[in-house]
This record gives structure tokens, C-alpha cells and sequence, in this order.
């Protein structure tokens, strides 16, 4: 992801401009289409500085203490210029506390609270400008900051759950993998030398770990240095436009990954629309939210087909259909709720059964994963305590 600056015009011929995070300028021109502006220009701002600054963005927890701090100034009166200063002085965080300080500024010299959000794209998600602009229309601004708060929350919990669902197989393979590699390149070599001084011939496949070791102790600093060049390369590989493409249709094709992701993706699109929706932002503009949400290539292309033909005049349902990504229950949902005017609702309900199948799947993998770990780790280590046994009695039978 990087930092752009965009320029353009608005259909009275306006002139704006403004900064933007995405991969690639193609996808700042389309979002910035969906808007109904004419791109003037789109510069990359900052280069690979602006890649790294990205890396430290302000966590979900403070945006969502910010929106829910500022709502409850808004409910009991305090202008909002003196709610971001008061939240400015309080929040332990430097960026989120330069960009209250610089919001206060701009509203100050006649901007708008929902421009000064936008213009800070690094701190705040782009779902909470949107929300505010809408609110600004609708006179409701401390219900859409508890709202946008609250979705900040529930998708903070959703990446916790997973998260959490990973730690342990990550400590257990780590362990497993740290302890085979110590056995092989600390234990298995001291036998050599017993094997030497009597004159025996080492066992077919001590001979082979006995070669792993060598290369690994012998090699040390060629073996960190390809492999710090491999993350390295994958790496970059994978922030490219190309690998990213390849990674999230890779992630579908996945037996036991492939469902949860397709959950996580609709209950984050069902959820983000609906919530752009209960808050007043016009639909045509709710799916450019959407599209810069949507973290994986195959549904974010559909999306925009589906935004496409929404320009054409045609509805939701029809287009999602199309697309094959949705599940029926998704797809009849949505039919519901265009045909009887609450599509918001409906697609809240449709959000909350994607979470709750997100979660039975995530518990699901972590109880199938613990006796799969369990095999891998006593095969992995009995492989080597084998050896090393066989090694000894070889040694014994030698001996006599």
C-alpha cells in the first residue's frame, strides 16, 4: 500500500484534492470515479518512505476510543474543536494526537469535520469519513460516531479471533521445529567421533543427518543469508500487485482456508454496507467504501462489476448474483431488502450469520488443528529419537 495525492474536478467543475492510501494509482482513479470526480492527477507521495510510514498506523482501538470520546462531547454540547483538543491532549498516540491537532486547525479556518477526517487516511479508516460526511447531512453526528465506533470493534475482534486462533500453532511448530534442528546440528554430531574411534561405518541415515548438520554448521552464514534473501523477495513479491492477485486466489482454492476467508469477506462487506447505509451515505457512493475495504483481489473486482452495473441503472441483487462469490442466503438477502426498502437491516442480519459462521469455522480449525499438531510433532521429533536410538544400539553391537 502507498500514500497518493489526487487531483480533480467535481461535476460543477470544482476543483479538489486530496491524499489517498491504495496499492496502485489505477485503483485511486476508480475509487475517486465511483465518486463522480474527474481525475486530474495521481502522484505516488513519498515513495518507499511512504510505505514505511503506512507500516505504523494508529490500532483500531484508538479510533474507536476517538469516535465514541467525540460522540459523547457531541451529546452533552462541547463543540467539536474543543472535544479533538481535549482527545488530542489524552490520547497516548503521536499520530492520532497530530492529526486531532491539525483537524482542529482546519475546521477552525471554515473546513469540515468529515474533510479533516479524510484528509488523514493513515489514521482513520475510510468508513468513518464517509459516515461523518453522511452525518453532517443528516444532523446526526453523535449516533453515526457510536456507530462507525462500533463497527471498528467488531472488526478489531474478528482479526483478534483469528489471530488468536493461530498463536498456538505457530509456538507449537516453532518449538518443534527449534528442537529437531538442535538435536541434529548439537547432539547428532558428537556421535561421529565414537563412530570414528571404532572404526564402524555410520548408519545410512545418520549418515544423511550427520551431512544436513555438517552443511548447517559449515554453511551457517550462506544458509541465513539465502533465507533472509527468500522472505526478502517473497516479500516484495507479495506487496506487487501481481502476488497479491496470487495470494488471495490461492487463499479461495485452500480446503480448510478457503471458507473462513469467503466468510470474512462478506461479513465485512455486508457489514460495512449496511452500516454506510443506516448512516445515510447514498449507495453509489457506499460501494467505493466498500471496494477499499475489501482486502482480497477476486472479490474486490467483483464488487466493482457490481458498482458498474449499478451505473447502468440496474440493482444489487442482480449483479451480486452474477458474480458466484456470494452465497444464496447473501444473494436472497439482499433481494429482500431492496424489494421491501430495508436493505440495511437485512444485510446487518446477513452480516451477524457470516460472523457466526466465521466463528464456529475458526473453532472448528483450532480443534482439528491441535491432534494434527500433535502427529507432526511426534513424528518430527520420534524421527530423530529413532535415529538417535539406533544410533546408540549400533554403537553397542559394534562395541561387543
Amino acid at each position: 500500500m502507498q500514500l497518493f495525492k489526487w487531483q480533480a474536478q467535481t461535476a460543477t467543475g470544482e476543483a479538489v484534492d486530496g491524499v489517498m492510501q491504495a496499492t496502485t494509482s489505477k485503483d485511486v482513479r476508480a475509487a475517486l470515479a465511483a465518486r463522480n470526480l474527474s481525475v486530474s492527477s495521481v502522484t505516488s507521495k513519498g515513495g518507499w518512505r511512504s510505505m514505511l510510514t503506512l507500516e505504523k498506523k494508529v490500532k483500531p482501538q484508538e479510533i474507536m476510543i476517538f469516535c465514541r470520546q467525540l460522540a459523547t462531547f457531541v451529546s452533552v454540547g462541547v463543540p467539536v474543536t474543543t472535544g479533538l483538543t481535549t482527545i488530542a491532549e489524552q490520547t497516548a498516540d503521536k499520530q492520532l494526537r497530530k492529526a486531532c491537532l491539525d483537524m482542529v486547525a482546519e475546521i477552525q479556518r471554515g473546513g469540515r469535520l468529515s474533510d479533516t477526517i479524510r484528509a488523514h487516511p493513515l489514521v482513520f479508516p475510510t468508513i468513518v469519513g464517509d459516515m461523518v460526511h453522511a452525518a453532517e447531512a443528516s444532523g446526526d453526528l453523535e449516533g453515526v460516531l457510536r456507530q462507525a465506533a462500533h463497527a471498528i470493534d467488531r472488526e478489531a475482534s474478528a482479526r483478534q479471533k483469528i489471530k488468536a486462533a493461530m498463536i498456538y500453532p505457530a509456538i507449537i511448530c516453532s518449538l518443534a521445529i527449534v528442537l529437531t534442528i538442535a538435536i541434529v546440528v548439537f547432539v547428532l554430531p558428537e556421535f561421529r567421533g565414537l563412530y570414528t574411534s571404532l572404526g564402524v561405518k555410520l548408519p545410512g541415515m545418520v549418515s544423511v543427518l550427520l551431512g544436513i548438520s555438517d552443511f548447517v554448521r559449515n554453511d551457517a552464514l550462506f544458509l541465513l543469508a539465502g533465507t533472509v534473501l527468500f522472505f526478502v523477495g517473497v516479500a516484495s513479491w507479495q506487496r506487487s500487485e501481481s502476488g497479491r492477485v496470487f495470494r488471495d486466489h490461492f487463499l479461495l482454492k485452500l480446503p480448510a482456508i478457503a471458507p473462513m476467508v469467503r466468510a470474512a469477506v462478506v461479513e465485512r462487506f455486508c457489514r460495512t454496507l449496511a452500516d454506510l447505509l443506516a448512516a445515510g451515505v447514498p449507495i453509489g457512493q457506499t460501494f467505493s467504501v466498500v471496494i477499499d475495504t475489501t482486502s482480497n483481489r477476486v472479490y474486490r473486482k467483483a464488487i466493482q462489476s457490481v458498482m458498474a452495473s449499478m451505473g447502468t441503472g440496474e440493482g444489487i441483487y442482480g449483479p451480486l448474483k452474477a458474480t458466484g462469490l456470494f452465497p444464496p442466503i447473501v444473494v436472497q438477502m439482499v433481494r429482500v431488502g431492496e424489494e421491501t426498502g430495508s436493505l440495511d437491516r437485512h444485510l446487518s442480519e446477513t452480516a451477524s450469520m457470516a460472523g457466526e459462521d466465521l466463528d464456529y469455522r475458526i473453532k472448528k480449525m483450532a480443534a482439528v488443528i491441535e491432534p494434527v499438531l500433535i502427529i507432526f510433532v511426534g513424528l518430527m521429533v520420534g524421527f530423530v529419537a529413532v535415529t538417535m536410538v539406533s544410533t546408540i544400539y549400533s554403537l553397542a553391537g559394534s562395541y561387543k
